[in-house]
């Protein structure tokens, strides 16, 4: 996973986990096919982390909306500390494979919170699909500000960026139904 966060995709080799880990090259191989293999066992990870976020939410909340805020927290926390790794989530969405249906599920958990906030009317109505994309779409932009600094990648050569903002907090205080 450093690999991963450090120098991206292309810094995730067999051989470089090799490496980080202090066994031999080939080590790695005996437990993965190839990169590809790697990479997927990376993304399971992060979505089972995903998966433990949504179930204590839904645990320790009262509400939906307060499981749906818990929720949006852990993402965006995610995504601001973790912007590759964020964005393997959400690119694996998209993949026919087994790997984007769990992806898919995972995300589609939270379009049922979204829903079961609306029903509750602690949540402006709207489409639960593109109210969810909205929360992945904001994180996924507070990933790239992670990653690139400031809005719209500003970034100065050198300089390291600072972290940007906390977004969850404002983006549920638009989404949430005025008697919410």
């Amino acid at each position: 996973m450093r690999l991963l966060d450090v120098g991206g995709p292309g810094a995730v080799t067999l051989r470089a986990v090799g490496d980080a880990t202090g066994v031999s090259a080939a080590a790695p191989y005996r437990h993965y096919q190839d990169k590809r293999a790697l990479i997927e066992a990376l993304v399971r990870a992060n979505l089972t982390y995903f998966n433990a976020a949504l179930e204590k939410a839904m645990r320790e909340a009262t509400t939906p909306f307060g499981a749906l805020d818990r929720l949006v927290r852990a993402y965006f926390d995610f995504a601001r500390r973790f912007p590759v790794r964020y964005r393997f989530l959400l690119e694996a969405t998209h993949e026919d494979s087994e790997l984007g249906a769990e992806a898919r599920e995972t995300f589609r958990a939270v379009t049922a919170v979204v829903r079961e906030a609306q029903a509750k009317g602690e949540l402006k109505s709207g489409d639960p699909q593109q109210i969810s994309a909205l929360i992945f779409g904001a994180a996924y932009g507070t990933a790239d500000m992670a990653q690139h600094g400031g809005v719209g990648g500003q970034a100065r050569e050198g300089v390291v960026p600072s972290a940007p903002p906390d977004l969850a907090p404002l983006l549920l205080d638009l989404l949430a139904a005025p008697s919410a």
